[in-house]
């Protein structure tokens, strides 16, 4: 499902790429089976279905939000390495009060780096506020999901936030949860894969064209451990949706490509005066990237790492997460109504390959409250029995 509706443009030929302030485009993706239950580390389970986005947040995105909110930046949601690194995809111009933000060529459809836990709470801010232009402020990019004014190890999710980072159970059950497939018990961790690619084998590394574009994608293929060389990096970011890591649920890059912010606080870094003389608060990273091993891509709990809340790196970035929204509202506008029951008759029948993910039409089984791939009378009556 969309989230917001585009209104960007990019410029071809190799040039410098511009995205005015404004909407931007992205597509999240539902996990269900609320209330499953946890991997034997005790991590995956979460009691709501969800929504989460399919692809990590872009350098184009990111160019958006930066110029909506950014002609002044006192928080320093833009970080210098987005333009001097060639593994960031970001220019800024201007003085401030003036600033504007440039992508470039290349980059628009790369993940954003460079980002800091708090940059990535207030870019959910923004989306949870309707995507205004405008000072940094409450009604912008400091409240909303969050309260950004909180000492940083009590800021937490608000209750009726529309957009926010996922949890690491809510992050872990999107890469690594598989009720759909027996094989993902074949290690004694029922209906949990060790990789965020359906497998328990360790991905093959990606390569990619000059323009940063994946050109051997598969289901269990990861950018890293510097297999991506291009832009003059051994190792670099690759396109989005380049039909790489992708888990049971259809998202794309939990594996590698970015180490992605969660949510959840990590253990605090101990003091360590004169500089820091109490804990510095972290928040747990997940994933891999781009330049190290892939086994940190693995589910064990112990290749998590704990992030320092205002550290950022070019292999760090993050993606979204939302509520699911309520039964059967296939197309997300608030209603279940005819639009909806159109949707569910386009799609009567088998659903198309990869199925869970792709088939938003496939509400229920009606045995189990999970999809079965096949869009049928039952959904039907579940559509039905929710109209409003």
């Amino acid at each position: 499902m969309n989230y917001v509706k585009i209104l960007a443009f990019v410029c071809a030929g190799g040039c410098v790429c511009i995205v005015q302030a404004g909407n931007v485009t992205g597509e999240t993706v539902r996990i269900v089976d609320a209330g499953n239950a946890a991997d034997t580390n005790g991590l995956g389970q979460v009691d709501a279905d969800f929504r989460i986005g399919r692809f990590e947040v872009t350098n184009a995105e990111y160019v958006a939000f930066l110029n909506a909110v950014a002609v002044n930046d006192p928080n320093g949601l833009y970080d210098t390495l987005m333009t001097s690194s060639d593994r960031g995809g970001i220019v800024r111009a201007g003085t401030p009060g003036n600033y504007f933000y440039t992508l470039k060529a290349d980059f628009a459809n790369k993940p954003v780096g460079g980002t800091d836990w708090r940059d990535a709470a207030r870019f959910c801010n923004w989306l949870h506020n309707g995507q205004p232009i405008g000072p940094q402020s409450g009604a912008t990019t400091e409240d909303g999901a969050y309260d950004i004014s909180l000492p940083l190890d009590q800021i937490a999710r608000k209750t009726g936030a529309k957009w926010f980072l996922p949890t690491h159970d809510e992050w872990y059950k999107a890469a690594y949860y598989d009720p759909f497939n027996s094989a993902a018990d074949a290690r004694g961790t029922p209906d949990y894969w060790r990789y965020p690619t359906q497998s328990d084998t360790q991905p093959a590394q990606a390569t990619a064209d000059a323009n940063g574009n994946v050109v051997n994608p598969g289901a269990n293929i990861a950018n890293h451990t510097k297999g991506a060389d291009w832009n003059g990096e051994n190792g670099n970011v690759t396109t989005v949706g380049g039909c790489i890591a992708i888990s049971a649920w259809g998202v794309l890059d939990l594996g590698g490509n970015m180490n992605e912010h969660t949510e959840t606080l990590g253990l605090p870094i101990p003091p360590s005066p004169p500089e820091h003389p109490a804990p510095r608060p972290t928040r747990i990273l997940r994933g891999g990237d781009f330049s190290n091993t892939g086994l940190l891509m693995a589910s064990p709990d112990w290749l998590a790492s704990d992030l320092n809340m205002v550290a950022a790196g070019m292999n760090i970035g993050f993606r979204v997460a939302r509520p699911h929204a309520m039964v059967a509202d296939i197309n997300e506008d608030g209603g279940v109504n005819v639009f909806d029951l159109l949707m569910l008759l386009d799609s009567w029948g088998a659903c198309d390959s990869p199925c869970p993910p792709l088939c938003e039409s496939d509400l229920t089984d009606a045995s189990d409250g999970n999809p079965d791939c096949t869009v049928d009378v039952f959904d039907l009556l579940l559509l039905l029995s929710n109209w409003s």
